[in-house]
């Protein structure tokens, strides 16, 4: 008989790995031994166990180079979760993969290993700062382990490395929010007036042609539906149409489109709506006046007919500050999209440079008497540099309402308590009612921004619209700050669910049946991104309920009384369209 050896536990191939200064063991104690968990590190840890099986480990760098290595038996492993709307989730990829860029501007080092029943095996959050971080993460082909290294640069390690390990076998829903609050501490975002109202975009349905009178035209419509703020996207500062950034670095209103930028502020205000102007932040394009002022640059980018400032140079640094602040004060917006931050990163302090930047543009803008509106959008959600924003926006993804939905949970997740803003939603000019129903409830759970021509709208795709805003702003309380239990992240969130005590709202996104809440619920709203009619699952006692329901386009094609006995039950909600059970009193579960 044929013996095999086995391999060490952690022993992995790692070709494009090359981190490899010997680490030693860091002994976690505590409950952990049924999990198998292991730790080592380049330099010793403190450690502390902030509850069972939730560990913190602080390592003093002095700023010198880390590595850390975190190996657990893959038992029950079903996925590797990582939040970002472009992530793989359906994926346990090998140890021997490439490793992840998650320094501050390009991520979150935060992930999940899944189990079965959304059950989270193992979730890490590292806290870095501005250093440069880099984590590969795969399964040990040699041992079926799961490991997970972190190598962070010493090059703005000015601190402590925190690093986060969670092995208490609670749910995916509970245990990555948790991770995601000790990581961005008690200041997530700065909070300002109109962050969680929704937006209407000018980008994908105006581009570089937005004029004030664009704008205008869109107003009376856009304070109808329900919008609160106006993003005037880029093109406002240019006259060109033909798309690139050579035009960035000036940051001045070009007049022959908008002739009087302050008088637009106003008209939008007078109307209730909310102004915020697009800014290419790190780009001097080729065809700027800046160009002679002797900016420092970091790098050239031709593709793009700009090149990249460098935030670390003061000069450079003081003009791009003072041209946000000009921009604000001679119209009297309410606040910045600060676009392309993750092209400050690539240089060595270039990322605490550019953190700084935003803080003292924002600090500038608050002298101005405004507490101002900033958009982040993906990848530099981390809370680094977006505790200085007041809102985050999934990456670029025009009509693709699956990467909004997984980008809106993944962030709301990750990066708790902060707005999160779904991508511009667009349609076809021929789609149905359905369909744009089906956008609008893909980015139900987050802050809805839509970009399309509201004077334009088919009466059907108009009702539509409006009547999801409707629901939406109706709800938005529940929706946004409810207990949030997205399913089955590795299958990209088939139903999300929201409730506060009694109340109860489900987003089903695929042909999966919904169950009824255990305990003494109120109100269920049910709604309908399928093509499929739902199924309730009753698994209690018998339930009498008023039902409502409306079609995609608002329209109530049910309004009556249901009995649900113990069981499967259909529900005929159309797709595109919403349900509301209200639970009779008298089958309330007796006290």
């Amino acid at each position: 008989m044929t013996e095999i050896e086995t391999p060490a536990a952690g022993a992995s191939w790692l070709p494009g790995w090359t981190h490899s200064e010997p680490e030693a063991p860091v002994p976690l104690g505590g409950d952990h031994s049924g999990a198998g968990l292991l730790l080592r590190a380049t330099r010793p840890g403190d450690v502390r166990e902030l509850r069972g099986g939730v560990f913190e480990v602080v390592f003093s760098t002095l700023g010198e180079p880390l590595s850390l290595t975190v190996t657990i038996p893959a038992t029950d492993a079903s996925a590797w979760w990582r939040p970002g709307s472009t992530v793989p989730h359906a994926t346990i990829p090998p140890s021997w993969g490439a490793a992840v860029d998650e320094t501050a501007l390009r991520g979150i080092p935060l992930g999940a290993l899944l189990g079965s029943r959304d059950v989270a095996r193992l979730v890490y959050a590292v806290d870095t700062g501005c250093s440069e971080t880099q984590v590969l993460a795969g399964l040990v082909e040699e041992t079926a382990d799961f490991v997970i290294k972190i190598a962070v640069g010493g090059s703005g390690t000015t601190g402590d490395v925190r690093l986060l390990l969670d092995v208490s076998g609670g749910t995916f829903a509970q245990a990555v929010p948790e991770a995601g609050h000790w990581l961005q501490g008690e200041e997530g975002h700065r909070g300002a007036p109109g962050a969680e109202d929704a937006v209407l975009c000018t980008w994908y349905f105006a581009h570089q042609h937005v004029s004030a009178a664009t704008v205008l035209a869109q107003a009376d419509r856009a304070a109808a539906m329900g919008f609160g703020t106006v993003i005037v996207d880029d093109g406002w500062q240019t006259s060109s149409h033909g798309r690139g950034y050579g035009s960035c670095g000036d940051w001045e209103v070009t007049e022959d489109k908008f002739p009087d930028a302050a008088g637009l502020v106003e008209a939008l205000r007078a109307r209730g709506l909310r102004t915020v102007w697009w800014i290419g932040t790190p780009f001097l394009g080729y065809r700027a006046k800046a160009r002679d002022l002797g900016l420092t640059t970091l790098r050239d980018k031709p593709e793009l007919e700009a090149e990249v400032l460098d935030p670390r140079d003061p000069l450079t640094r003081a003009y791009l500050v003072g041209r946000m602040e000009e921009i604000i004060a001679r119209t009297g917006a309410d606040g910045l999209k600060l676009d392309f931050l993750e092209e400050f990163q690539g240089a060595p302090g270039s990322v605490a440079a550019a953190v700084d930047t935003v803080s003292e543009i924002v600090d500038r803008l608050r002298g101005l008497g405004v507490e101002p509106l900033i958009e982040f959008r993906e990848p530099y959600v981390h809370p680094e540099p977006s505790r200085h924003a007041s809102m985050i926006r999934v990456g670029d993804c025009p009509l693709n309402a699956v990467q909004n939905r997984v980008g809106i949970l993944d962030l709301r997740l990750s990066r708790p308590g902060t707005p999160i803003h779904s991508d511009p939603i667009m349609w076809a000019e021929g789609d149905s009612p359905e369909r744009v129903a089906h956008h609008l409830i893909n980015s139900l759970l987050g802050v809805p921004q839509v970009s399309v021509d509201l004077t334009r709208l088919p009466a059907g795709q108009s009702e539509a619209l409006t009547f999801w805003l409707s629901v939406w702003r109706e709800h938005r309380d529940l929706l946004l700050h409810g207990r949030l239990v997205p399913e089955r992240p590795e299958l990209m969130y088939p139903v999300a669910r929201v409730h506060d005590g009694g109340r109860h709202f489900v987003a089903r996104y695929a042909p999966h049946a919904i169950a009824i809440p255990a305990g003494d619920w109120t109100e269920l709203l049910v709604a309908n991104a399928d093509d499929s009619s739902p199924i309730l699952l009753n698994e209690g006692d018998e339930v009498s309920a008023g039902l409502e329901i409306w079609d995609a386009r608002g329209r109530r094609v049910a309004d009556g009384d249901i009995v649900l006995a113990s069981g499967p039950h259909a529900l005929a909600i159309p797709s595109g369209g919403l349900a509301r059970l209200r639970r009779a009193l008298s089958s309330m579960p007796s006290t």
